[in-house]
């Protein structure tokens, strides 16, 4: 009798307990925890040669621009809570910070709102000078916080094309994070659209105004190789590695191609990129699995049968 009792009264109190485990999820419990977490300002190119569609993914956009909108999202939304990202926008020779570095977990639905609406209209000029823009990057994250980790999205492509390099003031690797290289290897033209945002044609080298040899915002690093394109023709776009890992080299920063969202997010969750700390770290899972295997071992445990008496 005694132990029949005690079968029936345990198997109260683990369904009392778990229905309480239950109810306290509702409240959003959270438990300071040490974590390894990840803080980064995402910049992104969007000067005209990201509008190039030449990413071939199933289920991921085409175009420069939103394929790499789609894998900062993804990646975001894979980072662990307690991890911080702030966005900007980068064109001509200046970026420009939409939000500060905030947590993902609490803000996740203003990062993915913020996300969806960065369009190539925002550019607040034409050309595309990007080592000066990855430079002014670094400046920027150096000046708020250098445990700030930047991961810098562009093409590498420069125009008007320039036959001088500026030098980089800054100090190697001062700041970390990733030069993430967008775009195909092949040469390809670049859309026209107009401020409604239907094509209109295609870019040609005609229209792209010349750089001249020397400018107040260079200063001379060295001659560049490559030859000026020809002035007849429609102006061509492919991902410039060969510029993008010069950058990496004389930055400091760690140079990624963007091929797909796994990849992105596997190099910004490198080791070298993450950092302890204590989070207020949500617990309702944990709850909830606590309370299904209390809910689990009552009906489990001798299939839910008391034992019969002999």
């Amino acid at each position: 009798m005694s132990t029949r009792l005690f079968r029936r009264d345990w198997r109260t109190v683990a369904l009392l307990v778990a229905a309480i485990l239950v109810a306290l999820t509702f409240a959003n419990p959270k438990l300071p925890l040490p974590l390894r977490v990840y803080r980064y300002a995402f910049v992104i190119d969007i000067t005209q040669s990201m509008n190039v569609r030449d990413y071939h993914i199933e289920n991921m956009p085409a175009d420069r621009l939103n394929f790499v909108k789609e894998s900062i999202r993804q990646a975001v939304h894979d980072l662990p809570c307690g991890s911080e990202v702030g966005l900007g926008l980068f064109t001509t020779q200046s970026v420009q910070l939409l939000f500060e570095p905030v947590e993902v977990c609490e803000h996740l639905p203003v990062i993915d709102d913020v996300l969806s609406h960065v369009d190539w209209r925002m550019a607040w000029a034409a050309n595309s000078f990007v080592a000066q823009g990855v430079y002014a990057a670094i400046r920027d994250v150096k000046n708020r916080d250098p445990g700030i980790r930047l991961a810098f999205f562009t093409d590498g492509q420069e125009a008007p094309p320039q036959t001088l390099s500026p030098m980089f003031t800054g100090k190697p690797g001062e700041v970390a994070g990733l030069i993430v290289g967008v775009g195909g290897a092949h040469p390809t033209v670049v859309p026209k659209y107009d401020r409604e945002n239907r094509l209109v044609g295609y870019w040609e080298n005609t229209d792209i105004a010349q750089m001249p040899e020397s400018s107040t915002a260079y200063e001379t690093k060295e001659q560049e190789t490559a030859p000026r394109p020809p002035r007849e023709g429609y102006y061509l776009s492919w991902l410039d590695e060969n510029r993008l890992r010069e950058l990496s080299a004389t930055t400091g920063l760690r140079y990624h191609r963007l091929e797909t969202p796994e990849d992105l997010m596997e190099a910004l969750r490198a080791a070298e990129f993450a950092e302890r700390r204590t989070t207020n770290t949500d617990i309702r899972w944990l709850l909830g699995v606590a309370a299904l295997l209390l809910f689990a071992s009552v009906y489990l445990i001798d299939g839910g049968k008391t034992p019969k008496r002999t």
